[in-house]
């Protein structure tokens, strides 16, 4: 479906029933990358996915260039048009760049937020730079092989080892279409979020790690938990950077175990 907000055209889609979820992606991803884990959410939530402005079928629309700050507004203004505030919010990587500002510019839009795997990369700053040391030199090498659209090759080979063999053709290239996006979001500017800034938000949070992943992920993921006064952090067993591709159905059982715990407002249905 699409929906004109903000200056541009959403492409959204839109699942399930119970407590309306908003579902953020990561850099250079699309709504294709969760219509897996809002399917295996859907009967106990209403999951909405989308695709960041100029990514796939959202276009760039009337600016000269993508902000965090222009993602935030635009997932807020989607919520309103939809009419499902105060909602639900899911986020993976980067894609919590954007739920964490949401958090803390439009508090009463969201009743409760879930984290996996967070690039909040403020919070660990010497364990960011040695990310970035493990991650740049691989995604420089495949755009030197193939472009632009190299990037995400090289990423993944980093983050989430063996996916990008096992990965349908139509989502290599939609992975491909997306990377200068990808690019993009690894230079701009970012607020440089602290534990302080954490300790204001009083939202019922849970912060979701692989105990796979690398090590500077999963002490980002354990900060913010830590930091926010309603943090929880959960460790999937066996998962990645990813976990919706490696355990997905686990994810999906530690979101419905956290939301149950909520008000009964943003409780999901029992199941059927």
């Amino acid at each position: 479906m699409l929906l004109g907000v903000n200056g541009t055209t959403l492409y959204y889609e839109d699942i399930g029933s119970g407590p309306p979820m908003l579902m953020i992606h990561g850099a250079g991803d699309s709504a294709d990358d969760l219509s897996g884990q809002a399917q295996r959410l859907a009967p106990h939530f209403r999951c909405i996915s989308y695709d960041h402005r100029g990514h796939s079928r959202s276009p760039l629309g009337d600016v000269a260039e993508r902000s965090l700050q222009l993602d935030v507004d635009d997932a807020a203004a989607l919520i309103t048009a939809l009419a499902i505030a105060p909602c639900l919010l899911f986020s993976i990587s980067s894609g919590g760049q954007i739920a964490l500002e949401l958090l803390r510019q439009h508090p009463t839009l969201i009743t409760a937020a879930i984290f996996a795997e967070p690039g909040i990369f403020s919070l660990d700053p010497q364990g960011a730079q040695a990310l970035f040391q493990t991650v740049r030199p691989a995604m420089d090498a495949a755009v030197a092989r193939e472009g632009p659209e190299g990037a995400v090759v090289g990423l993944l080979a980093v983050i989430a080892p063996g996916l990008w063999e096992t990965l349908p053709e139509e989502r290599q290239r939609v992975y491909r279409q997306n990377s200068p996006r990808l690019l993009e979001d690894m230079i701009r500017p970012l607020p440089s979020v602290t534990s302080a800034d954490l300790a204001r938000i009083t939202h019922p949070c849970l912060v979701i790690r692989g105990d796979e992943s690398l090590p500077g992920l999963r002490n980002i993921a354990a900060i913010m938990a830590e930091s926010l006064p309603n943090g929880q952090l959960v460790d999937l067993a066996g998962a990645g950077h990813l976990p919706y591709f490696d355990r997905p159905t686990e994810l999906a059982a530690a979101i419905t175990s956290f939301a149950t715990h909520l008000p009964s407002a943003a409780a999901p249905h029992p199941s059927s």
